[in-house]
């Protein structure tokens, strides 16, 4: 083997060398590997997974935040404003950034009249962010602003606010601190108020602190719901019933006002109050609209629809005559103490009738009578008009929480339900199916479906607006028109007196239902449920009237107590609306007529005599 020997005395071989060859190629092979993984990475890192990347180095420095468009209004049908947003500013801290904890927290507590225990708290919480107050007022913002504590800072957000305080606040409803919708159309129809949602990054510094966003612009709030309420016709029915609750002092009242011909409500006015501003100062009780969430037994005020289907069958008619009992009808035998006992039905007041027609029957409201027609209707006939009525079923107004009444099957019917139900007791329905039915007597005896909504705009063009269900017939226009008559005998000659209004035909009738006692397991004789339902005008009515009076104190006799609501309603309606008295005659005034005629008039320098002629047109004796 061939030697040779290094500077320093080494033997160096072929061998050695070839090793240091081989040694000086893995070391370059290791680097060319190292090269190439470090510039894969770097490709899979800069093309590959580049978004990641980028996602993460702009979390550093910028923060999601989501946007809210300005939550529509909600106004009522002549584009008054119900419900409004208003530009308010909440207050925030970034506990890091706060050195004097402890004197932050009392000026704190101090300016905005908060616990100063709970403000230190929140201050001494890890985290770059803390809620200290939301949608302060303009006199507190400014206070703060003014003192420039460190840590300390503002961000605008916007507030739900009532213009008209609590008027028709159950219908309207009321919306959370994030202004989404908790009651009533603010709940409803939420997600079109609250408009598309938006994501904006905002920039933060080192501290987490937001001090500005990307330049985007957050979504504008372009959607608006018209209802169907009329506010003057609201104020007017609220009035009326803070009245009777004021005079009387039930447990509550309500007053609901609709279109006979469409189910458009115009107004549905409850006490106990409630401000919409201000909702969590009033117990969760008042919350919910008593017109779709209650239910009663509805007593007399049942017997029109009792009427209407023996008129409709052929059974019976205004002037039909039935024996009255003299006060003093045997229904059956029931078993009291384990003793058989008649189970007898008398007039209320202890009134004693003997023969009645019909129309009397309603305008007396006689229950022995009203036994009398539903026996010769009979149980299967008188429960499929009641269902063709509504009752039992839900409305499908578009107020929450709406509950179907109750109404059992024949088949189930005790043999005393059928005498009952005939003056509306054993039958539970809700104020709102009660003025539903009430307003297909109105119109000729087609159905109607109760509604709020009425148009859908979105930057001022209509995007929805409000289709009917098909109408279904329930009685025919001959019966609805002789249940109307009757109605108008029974407050000219019968129990709704009260109700009268000088000028002005109304038809109604009065109910007075008698409270079950659950603990004594029988009607009270103290607790009543006072009630009027009216129709308005009488010839060709537009408008059907419910009031209910819950457990007034005193005299609980539905003319007494609701009836004097009802014509108070109407007499306010009648000026509001301009309705003519009867017998007046109605001018419609065309004023580009009568600019027309006074310029010709002018011209020709002759007297305008014809002017009032031109303007005018008659509409003939109302």
């Amino acid at each position: 083997m061939k030697s040779d020997y290094s500077p320093n005395g080494e033997m160096i071989t072929s061998r050695s060398i070839k090793l240091k060859k081989i040694r000086l190629l893995i070391t370059v092979l290791m680097l060319l590997a190292g090269f190439v993984a470090v510039l894969g990475r770097l490709y899979y890192v800069q093309v590959v997974d580049y978004r990641r990347y980028t996602d993460y180095s702009k979390n550093q420095y910028l923060q999601r935040v989501n946007f809210s468009p300005t939550r529509g209004r909600i106004l009522d049908r002549n584009m008054v404003p119900l419900a409004i947003t208003v530009p308010m500013k909440s207050v925030f801290a970034s506990p890091g950034m706060v050195d004097d904890k402890r004197g932050t927290a009392t000026i704190l507590a101090r300016d905005l009249g908060m616990d100063e225990g709970a403000l230190f708290s929140k201050l001494e919480k890890k985290g770059q962010f803390a809620w200290i107050k939301r949608k302060v007022s303009d006199e507190q913002y400014e206070t703060l602003k003014s003192r420039h504590l460190k840590g300390i800072s503002f961000v605008p957000e916007d507030r739900r606010f009532y213009p008209q305080k609590g008027l028709a606040s159950r219908l309207v409803g009321f919306c959370g601190l994030d202004n989404n919708g908790l009651a009533g159309l603010e709940y409803l129809y939420d997600k079109t108020l609250a408009g598309e949602q938006m994501i904006i990054l905002a920039q933060r510094d080192a501290m987490g602190k937001i001090y500005g966003y990307n330049g985007e612009k957050a979504a504008e709030g372009n959607f608006e719901v018209v209802s169907t309420i009329d506010s003057n016709v609201q104020y007017i029915a609220e009035k009326a019933v803070k009245n009777v609750f004021g005079h009387y002092g039930p447990k509550a009242a309500l007053a609901i006002v609709m279109d006979v011909n469409n189910g458009e409500v115009l107004a549905a006015a409850e006490m106990p109050e409630l401000d919409s501003n201000d909702y969590l100062a009033y117990p969760q009780a008042r919350h919910r609209a008593i017109s779709v969430t209650q239910n009663y037994e509805p007593g007399s005020t049942f017997k029109v629809f009792v009427a209407a289907a023996a008129i409709e069958e052929g059974v019976a008619s205004p002037d039909e005559e039935f024996d009255c009992e003299n006060g003093h009808y045997i229904i059956g035998a029931q078993k009291i103490n384990d003793e058989m006992r008649d189970k007898v039905v008398r007039e209320a007041m202890s009134k004693k009738y003997g023969v009645l027609p019909l129309r009397d029957i309603i305008a007396k409201s006689s229950n022995i009578g009203m036994i009398k027609v539903a026996q010769k209707l009979g149980e299967k006939r008188l429960y499929d008009y009641l269902r063709r009525f509504g009752f039992g079923t839900r409305t499908g107004i578009d107020l929450p929480g709406e509950v179907s009444g109750s109404l059992r099957d024949y088949h189930t019917w005790s043999t005393f339900s059928m005498p009952t139900i005939s003056f509306g007791q054993e039958v539970n329905v809700t104020p709102i199916q009660l003025a539903a039915a009430l307003s297909s007597l109105g119109n000729g005896g087609m159905s109607v479906k109760p509604h709020l909504l009425k148009k859908i705009y979105k930057n001022g063009a209509m995007m929805v607006e409000y289709a009917p269900p098909p109408q279904r017939r329930i009685v025919s226009q001959a019966t609805a028109q002789k249940v109307v008559e009757m109605m108008h005998y029974t407050v000219t000659h019968g129990t709704g007196k009260m109700a009268q209004l000088a000028g002005f035909e109304v038809a109604g009738k009065t109910g007075t239902a008698q409270k079950f006692d659950n603990e004594r397991a029988r009607y009270s004789d103290e607790k009543t449920l006072s009630s009027f339902i009216a129709l308005f005008p009488v010839k060709k009515p537009a408008y059907s009237i419910l009031v209910m009076v819950d457990e007034p104190l005193g005299s609980g006799w539905g003319g007494e107590v609701a009836a004097p609501i009802a014509r108070e309603i109407i007499s306010g309606m009648a000026r509001y609306y301009g309705i003519p008295a009867e017998g007046q005659r109605r001018y419609d005034v065309e004023w580009q007529a009568v600019k027309a005629a006074t310029i010709v008039a002018d011209k020709a320098k002759k007297p305008d005599s014809n002017v009032t002629a031109l303007a005018k047109k008659d509409k003939g004796l109302l």
